[in-house]
Parts: C-alpha cells; structure tokens; sequence
C-alpha cells in the first residue's frame, strides 16, 4: 500500500517511532511515542494508529508484548521524507565533525584524497565507508615513464588524465638500457596521449597480431612493455574499504554471530560491494537502498547510502557509508553528499576543470 494513502497524523507517528528506533534500538511502545508526539495523543490513540501502520506494511512487532520496530516499508518512507532539499543543508554538528579534505603531495595522488575521504566517512558515521577508485579502464592516459630498477626489470610509472597513479614493476631484457627506456616511454606518449586504456588496450592487441617486420625492435618493446602494464586489473583492488569492525558495535548484529560474520565476509571479498556501487556509478544523485533492496541476503539488514563524484561533470567514482539499517540517515545523508562535494571539488580544481 503507498505511503501517500497515509494521513498526517499517521506520518508523525511512523516518523516519530523510526527517530527513536534509531536512537534506541529497542522496540517503540505507544507510551514512548506519547511523550514525543507534538499533539500529546493518548497511549490508547497511538495504539490504533500504530496497529494501523503494521497493517499497511510500515512497522512490524517482533514480540507480541513488545513495542513496533520500523519495517524495510517504513525506512523507505522515512528516508523518502528526508530526502528533500533541505535536508542537505549541513548543521553544524556536522560541519564541525566532518574533516576538511586536502589534495595530498602534489597533483597525482588521487588515492590518497580518496583514502581520506573513505578514512572520514567511516569517522564521523561510525560506520563502514566505502570509496570506489575511478576506473582503470574508463581513465584516459597522460604520460608514462619507465626506470631501470634491476638487471631484468624496469618499474612503469603510469599517470592518467583524472589523476589515477599506477605503479608496476615488469620483466624486461637483460640488455635493455634506460636509453631505450626512455626512448620506449617517449614512443608510447607520443602514439597514445589522451586515449582511454580501453583502446589503447585493443589498439596494442591489434599491432602484436601484425607481421614482425611492419614495426622496429624498439616499436615492438613498446608494446609488449604496455601491453603488460595495461593488462586487467582484479576488480577488488578498485574499492576502499574503512571502519569494518563498526558492524560489531550495534546490538543487532552482536546478537547474531552468523550474520555478523556473512557480512564481514562480503566487506573483506569486496565484490558484491562494488556491483552494487557500480549501479550506483549509473544514477545521478543520492542512491539509498535500503535492507532487501541491497540485493543480496547477507545485506537484508544493512543501508547503503551513496553518491557519486565528479570530474567536472563527469562522475568518475562513487562513495558510500554502509551499515545498520538502523543508522542516523538525517546525519548520514548530509556526510555523504557534503564529502562527495568536497571531493569533487578538490579533484577538479587539482586538474584544471
């Protein structure tokens, strides 16, 4: 049944039980409610409207003698009314708790801006924040430079146009010197500056396949040297992850080893986590999915509340706090949009945008 067939006093109620689950994860009684509610309703009142939002699907009641607890329904509804413009104006109490942003050691450490902003997330939300890195694949080369390291090996430094920084120590010849190297690095500037890793990926295929004798000896190092910098990358190493152990703080979890164990079994494989942030990647705005919405069982009792930042206007990665669906949404939604802001403030002005 849709939230709108409810009335307005039905709102307050459902809203005002959902504040104090919130605050005390314990289930709410009419009396609780009675005490907090503007119009000073009767117990007795409470109690009808409160059977009548079970009815519709909004709350449920664990225990027969106990108070209701907010349904996945309910939470919807509740973040639904939060999710208006004002309620991204940030208080004070977050300003003052959120930690200023600084890009780090110069203009290609993208990363650790990145690993900050997943540091505060998790900090001030007490919750497990979560930051995906822009893609390897989506990045646009810049520059590349290759240094002799060992006898047999030279260390690729490769740096993108959003500012990702990829190291990678790689084989070489014996008899390879850091003339070629650098004559190597040269070459692939010049062929493939301002091109995504995705052509060039398929363009250095392309040229391997030709006949030996279309390309030189330092052509053809060239691109055996790229091809293996450039190769696929496994998709955990694009996700951060901080405050894991913050699941174990809430009471509805500590009750429930197997759950809490689920859940930081699929924060530590990380793929599940990065679908879902991959979706979010694809939606302007705020995403919020909330319990069975999250798609995956070992989630059902878990909120992620999402936002994407920006080159320019260009969304090239997504953060996100995941915890208790139980969280404090009015502070979280605030903290979420008020650091992807910061973020994407910080990685424009860093590449000129």
């Amino acid at each position: 049944m849709s939230s709108t067939l409810l009335d307005e006093r039905s709102k307050i109620v459902l809203l005002a039980v959902i504040d104090k689950y919130i605050e005390s994860a314990e289930p709410v009684g009419s009396r609780t409610v009675a005490k907090i509610h503007p119009d000073h309703l009767s117990p007795a009142t409470l109690r009808n409207v409160m059977a009548d939002l079970e009815e519709k699907g909004f709350l449920s009641q664990p225990h027969t003698s106990a108070g209701r607890v907010p349904t996945d329904k309910g939470y919807r509804f509740y973040v639904n009314h939060l999710l208006r413009p004002q309620s991204f104006l940030m208080t004070a109490e977050v300003l003052s708790a959120t930690h200023e942003l600084e890009y780090p050691l110069g203009k290609q450490n993208l990363q650790g801006l990145l690993e900050q902003a997943c540091e505060n997330l998790s900090t001030v939300s007490q919750q497990t924040g979560l930051v995906m890195l822009p893609s390897f694949s989506s990045a646009c080369f810049k520059h590349i430079e290759f240094t002799k390291v060992a006898p047999q090996a030279a260390l690729a430094v490769f740096f993108s146009e959003q500012g990702i920084l990829q190291n990678k120590v790689l084989p070489i010849d014996s008899d390879m010197t850091q003339n070629q190297l650098t004559s190597i690095s040269n070459y692939l500037n010049d062929e493939f500056s301002g091109k995504p890793i995705k052509w060039i990926r398929r363009e250095l295929l392309k040229r391997l396949k030709l006949e030996k004798e279309h390309y030189n000896n330092l052509a053809k190092k060239a691109h055996t040297l790229s091809s293996a910098l450039f190769e696929e990358e496994p998709e955990n190493s694009e996700l951060l992850v901080e405050g894991a152990l913050n699941f174990l703080d809430q009471p509805e979890f500590t009750e429930d080893i197997g759950k809490i164990k689920a859940l930081l079994l699929t924060l530590e494989e990380k793929t599940k986590l990065i679908n879902l942030l991959d979706l979010c990647l694809h939606h302007d705005g705020m995403t919020i999915l909330i319990g069975e919405e999250n798609l995956q069982e070992e989630m059902g009792n878990c909120s992620l509340i999402a936002q994407n930042y920006q080159l320019g206007k260009d969304n090239v990665g997504t953060l996100a706090v995941f915890g208790s669906k139980r969280m404090d949404y009015k502070r979280i939604i605030s903290i979420v949009n008020h650091t992807a802001k910061m973020v994407s403030k910080l990685i424009s002005e860093n590449q000129g945008v």
